[in-house]
Parts: structure tokens; C-alpha cells; sequence
């Protein structure tokens, strides 16, 4: 579905209504913020879920525990939000009859225009899904959502959750529209699908099954192995993650080994790449420095942050790559060390960060955000 703009009043108007929701809804303790972590303020949601998740998986390898995983895809999420739905779902959240009847206009008189180089098309009315773009729609989606995940949040569904020494049982975890279910046994896991199912077919929303995928771990004699789940939904049998394979969630790739290996070859690739990149450009050496801060650097920090690498790893892989060019930029010989260049311009070098502090400064962040949950990464 397309980014929708709207007009600066209507973005202004809508972020009012969408805070004052927010605020009611917080207060009243309405909407679910344990499970889902998408589109919530002051919640670092992709750090959590994807910690929680490698902490599941090293819990179930080590210890010689039962795990089974499905992640499960929707075909449209936020086109396909039905808005018959939502005044149901307004009703749900006891949102007051004034703001129902704000929203009720803004989506069943919503009309939007295509606009690209070569056309512009007659206005065209919105009669499905949430509008991307608009201030209200994150939180529109949220509610449809929650109508699910407090159904889930009772207690007689943690018994079928993955138990961890320091977190209550975890069973669901729900960004925005990445879900993902986590169970010790596949009858548990089994049975959250078939809800999970029921609900899309009374939200009328497609789950895309061959866009899903299973992933397993079992005690096999004295060791753990990974398995291949028979899971179902909606009469067809959920792909599985092959053994040896990997399977990505929120960015992050999971293995059985967990030993990283994804995200350190696209950080052998992508350091590789775009040095060499910057290596041709014809330009001078402080400007090709300069582009190695702002564009290497924040290229690669999403797998520092998330990953879970070793400094000596970073200092033997990539500093040492990041190193040979810098020597060849400056013209330095091959047994100059770049302490000079380390050092801050204030003292006259030229503050060079290298990956591995780089990958300090990511992990320091993580933690930081992590702090609350008391988990070790």
C-alpha cells in the first residue's frame, strides 16, 4: 500500500486525537504493551523481541529443551484492515462516542489520489485498510490487533509459553504485523494457530502460509538437535525452517548454533563493498574519511547492535580491513600504526572510529535499552 500525504492541518489534527487515545488507552490499561511492541513510544520493541528471542533459543539448546517456533506472515496487514471493523474495535477500547464518531468520518469519507511524474488520477475512494502515512493510522492498526492479543494476555494461555529463569513464560511476540509463536510443545503451538486463525477470519485477514515458516528443537539421546515441526493452518502445512538453516525476525538471523555467522559475512560484505567503493571515488583522503563515518559506519550498526559478536573477531576481521584502506588513503606504510589518527581532532588527529569501538558504542545502546528486562545478552 502506498505512503498517503496529507495536509499539514490533518496531520496536526490526527497526531492530537492519536495522543489523547494514546493516553486514555494507557491509562485505563486497555491496550496490551507486553506482547505487542510495535508503534509504542519509549519502548525499544525490536531489542526486546529479538533479545528474548536468541535468549529462548540458547536456553532450549543448552538446557535440552522443547521449542518450537512459527512465524507467521499477513498478505496486506495494513491494506486489508477492514472498516467495518474498526468502529467495532473503537466500541472495544470504550473510546468515547465523539472520537468514534471523528475517526468513523475520517475513514468511510477518506478519499486519495495517485500522483506520479506522467499522471494524476480522479480521487479515489479509501474502502479498505489503515491509511500509512497518517498520524492515526499506527495506532488504529494497534487496536485492531489487541483485540487478539488481550484474548492471548489471559492466563490460561502462559502455560503454553516457553519458561525462562528470569521472564514469565513467553508465547507470543507481536510487532506491529510480525508475529511470532513460541511454545515448548507443537500441540500448544498447534492450538494458538487455530485461534490465531479464527481471528483473521473474523477480521478478515489473509495469513499467507507459504510466507510462514517453523522452527524446532528437541532433546535427541544427550544433546539437542533441531527438528522439523508439523504444524497446520488453514488446511495447509506451515514451511519449515531446514535443518542447518536459518530463519530472520525484526532483522535478526537465528540459528540453531546461534553462532552469528549470517551477520558476520553481510559485515565482511558490506565493509568490503563500500571501502572499495569509497577507494575509487576520486576525492581527498579526509573527505573519503568523512565518508566512511557517515555512511560505513551507520550501515553496519544495525548488526553491531543486534548480533552478538566477539571485539576480537571485530579487531581481526574488520578493523584490520578498514585499517589497509586508510593507510592507502593517507599514504602511510604498511607498519604505521593510525593511533595519530585515532586521537581527536581537538588534538589534531582526526577522530577515527574503528569497528570495534564502533561495535562497543552499538552494544552500549543495547544494553542501555535492555536494562529494564535485567537480560544478559
Amino acid at each position: 500500500m502506498p505512503i498517503t500525504l496529507e495536509s499539514v492541518p490533518l496531520k496536526i489534527f490526527t497526531s492530537c486525537v492519536r495522543d489523547s487515545m494514546f493516553s486514555y488507552l494507557s491509562s485505563n490499561n486497555y491496550l496490551e504493551h507486553k506482547i505487542q511492541k510495535g508503534f509504542l513510544p519509549k519502548l525499544s520493541g525490536t531489542f526486546e523481541d529479538t533479545a528474548q528471542m536468541a535468549q529462548v533459543i540458547n536456553k532450549a539448546r543448552v538446557k535440552q529443551r522443547s521449542l518450537v517456533i512459527t512465524l507467521l506472515d499477513l498478505k496486506n496487514a495494513f491494506g486489508k484492515v477492514n472498516h467495518n471493523l474498526i468502529p467495532e474495535v473503537l466500541k472495544y477500547h470504550h473510546i468515547p462516542l465523539h472520537i468514534q464518531t471523528i475517526i468513523g468520518n475520517l475513514y468511510s469519507n477518506f478519499h486519495t489520489s495517485i500522483i506520479t511524474k506522467s499522471f494524476k488520477t480522479p480521487f479515489i475512494k479509501v474502502g479498505r485498510g489503515v491509511l500509512q502515512g497518517d498520524c492515526l493510522s499506527p495506532l488504529t492498526f494497534n487496536l485492531c490487533f489487541n483485540t487478539f492479543i488481550r484474548y492471548i494476555s489471559d492466563p490460561k494461555f502462559a502455560q503454553f509459553g516457553f519458561s525462562t529463569a528470569s521472564l514469565n513464560p513467553l508465547h507470543w511476540f507481536q510487532f506491529a504485523d510480525d508475529a511470532a509463536v513460541i511454545t515448548s510443545l507443537e500441540q500448544e503451538n498447534q492450538l494458538l494457530l487455530n485461534h490465531f486463525s479464527r481471528w483473521c477470519n473474523w477480521a478478515d485477514m489473509t495469513i499467507r502460509v507459504d510466507k510462514c515458516s517453523s522452527f524446532g528443537i528437541k532433546k535427541s539421546s544427550t544433546s539437542s538437535v533441531q527438528f522439523l515441526p508439523k504444524l497446520i493452518i488453514n488446511h495447509d502445512l506451515v514451511p519449515t525452517v531446514s535443518i542447518g538453516s536459518s530463519f530472520k525476525y525484526l532483522g535478526r538471523y537465528f540459528f540453531f548454533s546461534m553462532d552469528n555467522v549470517e551477520h558476520r559475512s553481510i559485515l565482511l560484505e558490506t565493509i568490503n563493498n563500500l571501502l572499495c567503493t569509497i577507494d575509487k571515488i576520486p576525492c581527498h583522503p579526509k573527505n573519503k574519511l568523512l565518508l566512511y563515518h557517515r555512511y560505513v559506519l551507520s550501515k553496519i550498526s544495525w548488526h553491531l547492535t543486534i548480533a552478538d559478536l566477539s571485539k576480537t573477531w571485530e579487531i581481526e576481521n574488520l578493523d584490520n580491513k578498514v585499517a589497509d584502506y586508510v593507510r592507502r588513503w593517507f599514504e602511510l606504510p604498511i607498519s604505521a600504526t593510525l593511533s595519530n589518527l585515532i586521537i581527536s581532532k581537538s588534538n589534531y588527529g582526526l577522530s577515527l572510529i574503528l569497528p570495534s569501538t564502533k561495535f562497543i558504542q552499538c552494544q552500549t545502546i543495547i544494553r542501555n535499552a535492555l536494562n529494564p528486562l535485567l537480560i544478559l545478552i
